[in-house]
């Protein structure tokens, strides 16, 4: 795997700062909710109990939410 692959990865807190801002990140719980109803990436199984989200794919998702937000289709 290369390294910028390796580097895209970022764990729970992360993902919860990337979703809801450094300021005022998301709850964990927000965060799974938000999986379970396909609102947000599912994570990378990298171990037991151990998951990581491809950060171009959170801001992926954050831009799809603004797009419907703003009527434009994402």
């Amino acid at each position: 795997m290369q390294q910028s692959a390796l580097s895209d990865l970022v764990d729970e807190p992360s993902a919860c700062k990337v979703l809801g801002g450094e300021n005022s990140p998301i709850h964990r719980s927000t965060l799974w909710r938000g999986v379970n109803a396909g609102r947000y990436p599912k994570p990378i199984k990298v171990g037991p109990g151990t998951n990581r989200w491809r950060l171009s794919e959170l801001t992926a998702a954050v831009d799809r939410l603004a797009a419907a937000r703003d009527g434009l289709a994402a």
